[in-house]
């Protein structure tokens, strides 16, 4: 068998159960497994198969995805910010929409590399990593409930090399009124209780429901930061929200006695509250 043989079978596999994304799904299969690129594929797409024994491979995970199961979770990669993390099930997979909330905390910040940053329910560690290494900033702690989470944000934070503190802690609870910084960050769980449920099968049946339930309203975790948060922040001290698209209103509400500046993703939907 071709390569791109197998490249179209598989691709009219997907496509009859309706996958939208079929061929570049099987793409991102065969360059993982056959250690390809663009090039190579180019080159080599109507040469026979030398390994065999790697088709079962690409049939194993074929056979994922016709079960809904996310990329991501099948090849235990994700890019964030052009940074390569290892994610399974136990995180969130982190989203080009997030980018926003990095790209607006290297911009006002302007990258003083001196402020202390604050994530929290960090997940993969997706948006620490991030701002330690573009912004190298000289301290980022990161903290999250689950402590699964914390370890695949360990693991990428090792793997990259840097410097980050990561902690086990229930949103603000195991912090002390020591704990000062100059930006606190944070992509909490904010889809609705009863909406999760209608969400696509990659996302309600494969990424774990307690990074994305915020309860009957969205707002839970919202209100838990709104209580807390000044305590913890520098006197001129920045907090950094990520937030549904239809949310703006209800976050502006929920901090009316403070400056909230919405800023919009590449959607041009609302996603990013900068707090003072």
């Amino acid at each position: 068998m071709k390569y791109i043989e197998a490249f179209d079978k598989y691709v009219k596999l997907l496509e009859g159960k309706n996958f939208k994304d079929a061929k570049s799904d099987i793409l991102m299969l065969i360059y993982e497994i056959f250690d390809f690129d663009f090039s190579k594929w180019t080159m080599h797409k109507y040469d026979e198969i030398e390994d065999i024994s790697k088709l079962n491979t690409l049939d194993e995970y074929v056979e994922k995805r016709l079960g809904h199961m996310p990329i991501q979770y099948i090849l235990n990669k994700a890019y964030f910010c052009g940074l390569l993390l290892y994610v399974n099930k136990d995180v969130l997979i982190p989203r080009f929409d997030t980018e926003v909330l990095v790209e607006e905390v290297l911009k006002f910040s302007k990258k003083d590399t001196s402020k202390r940053i604050l994530d929290m329910c960090t997940g993969s560690g997706a948006i620490a990593i991030a701002l330690k290494r573009l912004g190298n900033f000289e301290r980022v702690d990161a903290l999250d409930i689950s402590n699964k989470a914390l370890d695949v944000a360990k693991k990428n934070a090792k793997d990259l090399n840097l410097d980050i503190n990561f902690f086990e802690s229930d949103m603000f609870s195991s912090l002390t009124y020591e704990n000062k910084y100059d930006i606190i960050v944070c992509n909490p769980p904010y889809i609705q209780s009863d909406v999760v449920d209608t969400l696509e099968s990659e996302v309600k049946d494969f990424e774990p429901r307690l990074a994305l339930d915020g309860d009957i309203d969205g707002m839970k975790f919202y209100r838990i930061i709104a209580e807390n948060f000044t305590r913890f922040l520098t006197p001129k001290g920045v907090l950094v929200l990520e937030i549904g698209y239809d949310e703006a209103e209800d976050i502006r509400n929920l901090f009316k006695d403070k400056t909230v500046v919405i800023k919009k993703d590449l959607a041009n939907l609302d996603r990013v509250a900068i707090i003072y």
